[in-house]
């Protein structure tokens, strides 16, 4: 078996990282051995078929060392791809300050940036005696300590992975040609930006991310107008041209050439929002943001829309809602669940819906808030009298207010002529439903808080109050103390709401729920293998049931009569395969390599249907003159039944391996 070196300065992180990356792709196939210089000694010979050093410099140094100066191979190194993403999102021009341990590893770090075509920043060598106060952003690889204390936004790039042509010409000394070699180097350059392809792979990907979101904003009705800060246009869509009659390519020009000045002082105040502004006899709704970096202006932002628009939306909007129907579909019966801790929160919608006391419905999305609604809809004295519910994010601001409250005749340029009875006027003597209540617009969250402490409102455009008996039920799946102290919500409507409060649980918190809402919402009857139940067991469902639907109809198209794990989603199977995270998390407080003992001894007793619990893993430990005490064990199992890579029982079965714990143990048996 063939030996490559490490030579490095001393005994550090970095000449341990060295060798893990190079294990990545010749595990198995060469030795490898680090050698440190401040240990080696006069006389001493290295005899390994490939020496590899960091710096030219380093590989004049070591030449007393070597007996043939033709092994040594100098280090490229570059940078993982998940980093790259980070460094594009920093817009362009800004001065970063970059810091590596040394000034000659510091250049190097931004050479290695340019060559990777990093070269939309200005990027400043760090140097110990000079003042960076004017930066705020700073580049390094693992050396976070020398960042000065005012730089905020840091981007580590972590120890810099060896580059794939340095592992090309290992390859190309040692006459390595196997193809399981070849393979693992296909697959770590998959996790790199090569120094030979640049980002131009990358940038491909970019360019096509750019032309999505472009026919994305394209789609827009409204017109949306970007500008830099020099005033060159960035953003100008197809709806914003047909609204300011525009039919040639405007990107990259000057603002002041497109708008006249008439136009130019209407817009060139600060940030305002939905102000009316009259253009070539058209009326136009208008707001205006700044986008920021780092508390700088960068961007100026523009929504436009014609109030024809907006009235042609409203009627729409009325005419779908009117389809809808003033019906709640859904009863308790039809929620499925056998987990306890749904079964409470049923029972206590159950006592609630007898009162007719505010309701507020918090929960992740997906979780089922409407149908929870208007089963206590269906629950309460008002179960014959309207249910209505709107979506307080899905309705622009501008006609939000207005569907709420209705306005009269005339009230506003392109108004129904006879007027328009509101949302709560309509729900009058049944309950109203105000989902996703964290995005109402603070603005109407005042008049919000005047109908629920009155009982009345008052219509756009009018002077009198109408009275009205509403039972009023609202959801959000954001936490609502924390908008109040962004102040993005209103303290006192918070507590108008909360009055009864219900708290729907995710269902990653209703493990006895996944299976068979995985059954019953398939649409043929299939049977789930064990590994699958418990990778769907133990999945986190960041969309809920929605998710489950999803996945269940998936599954539903890919099956015949077994389910096995190739017919489930690859986004599933990947968020277990990928258990990097899970090892980060796990390392940070326990040892691996005990780890990866109590793991496999758990397989072991699961594969003879023995017991797995900590006293007998224990006894086991010590039969094979492992050292670790009941306490660590402990430790180790509440560490790992928390990350799901084992399911603990209580009683005589103990613990048993799941899908993810099989995959860190092949991931920790090639570590150890």
């Amino acid at each position: 078996m063939k030996n490559i070196g490490i030579i490095t300065d001393t005994n550090s992180q970095l000449a341990d990282f060295l060798k893990e990356n190079l294990n990545m792709v010749f595990k198995d196939y060469v030795n490898i051995n680090n050698y440190y210089l401040n240990e080696l000694k006069k006389g001493e010979y290295i005899n390994d078929d490939i020496v590899l050093v960091m710096l030219d410099e380093k590989a004049i140094k070591i030449k007393q060392y070597m007996k043939n100066i033709e092994n040594v191979v100098v280090i490229n190194r570059t940078i993982s791809e998940k980093v790259i993403y980070k460094l594009f999102k920093i817009p362009a021009n800004i001065d970063v300050l970059v810091i590596n341990d040394i000034n000659q590893t510091t250049l190097e770090t931004i050479s290695m940036l340019y060559k990777i075509g990093v070269n939309h920043l200005n990027l400043i060598p760090y140097e110990n005696d000079k003042e960076y106060s004017n930066i705020k952003v700073a580049i390094t690889p693992g050396e976070k300590r020398k960042v000065p204390q005012h730089i905020n936004k840091i981007i580590d790039l972590g120890h810099r992975l060896i580059d794939v042509s340095t592992f090309i010409e290992i390859m190309n000394k040692l006459g390595i040609e196997d193809k399981k070699v070849g393979k693992k180097l296909i697959k770590y350059t998959e996790s790199i930006v090569s120094l030979d392809n640049g980002i131009k792979d990358k940038y491909k990907e970019l360019f096509s991310k750019s032309e999505e979101l472009d026919n994305i904003i394209n789609f827009s009705n409204d017109g949306i107008v970007v500008i830099d800060k020099s005033n060159k246009i960035s953003v100008f869509n197809e709806a914003a041209k047909k609204i300011f009659d525009i039919n040639y390519d405007v990107i990259g020009m000057n603002i002041g050439d497109v708008f006249d000045e008439s136009m130019k002082k209407k817009i060139d105040s600060g940030e305002f929002s939905n102000k009316l502004i009259e253009f070539n006899d058209k009326h136009l709704n208008v707001s205006k943001y700044y986008m920021k970096y780092f508390e700088e202006k960068v961007w100026v932002y523009f929504n436009i829309q014609e109030i024809t628009y907006i009235k042609k939306l409203e009627q729409n909007l009325s005419k779908q809602l009117k389809q809808k129907g003033q019906i709640a579909r859904y009863r308790f019966q039809d929620i499925k669940t056998n987990s306890n801790i749904m079964k409470n929160c049923v029972n206590l919608s159950k006592k609630l819906a007898k009162s007719d006391l505010t309701i507020l419905i918090t929960g992740e999305s997906g979780t089922g808030k409407e149908l929870l609604a208007q089963s206590i809809h269906n629950e309460s004295d008002r179960k014959n009298q309207p249910f209505i519910a709107i979506n307080c994010a899905a309705v622009p601001e501008n006609l939000l207010e207005s569907e709420l409250f209705g306005y009269e005749k005339g009230a506003f340029t392109g108004a129904l002529k006879e007027g328009k009875k509101g949302l709560f006027e309509q729900a009058h003597n049944g309950t109203i439903f105000l989902d996703e209540i964290g995005d109402m617009p603070t603005s109407l969250q005042t008049k919000l808080l005047r109908v629920l402490q009155e009982r009345q409102v008052m219509r756009i455009g009018s002077e009198n109050l109408v009275n009205i008996d509403i039972r009023v039920i609202s959801a959000t799946n954001k936490n609502l103390i924390e908008e109040i102290k962004r102040n993005n919500f209103r303290e006192d409507l918070y507590y108008r709401l909360n009055v009864l409060p219900i708290e729907i649980p995710p269902i990653r918190h209703r493990k006895d729920d996944i299976i068979p809402l995985i059954y019953f919402y398939m649409n043929k009857k299939l049977e789930l293998e064990d590994s699958v139940k418990d990778i769907l067991s133990n999945y986190r469902w960041p969309g809920n049931i929605r998710e489950i639907k999803n996945v269940a109809s998936y599954i539903s198209i890919m099956s015949e009569e077994i389910v096995n794990e190739t017919n489930l989603p690859l986004y599933i199977l990947k968020s277990y395969q990928n258990v990097d995270e899970e090892i980060n998390i796990i390392q940070s407080d326990v040892d691996l390599y005990k780890v990866l003992k109590i793991l496999k001894a758990i397989k072991e007793h699961n594969n003879l249907n023995k017991t797995s619990g900590r006293s007998n893993l224990y006894k086991y430990m010590k039969l094979q003159g492992f050292n670790i005490n009941e306490s660590e064990i402990r430790k180790i199992l509440v560490k790992l039944n928390g990350l799901n890579i084992i399911s603990s029982h209580v009683g005589r079965v103990g613990s048993k391996i799941t899908y993810k714990g099989n995959q860190v143990i092949n991931r920790l048996e090639n570590r150890f």
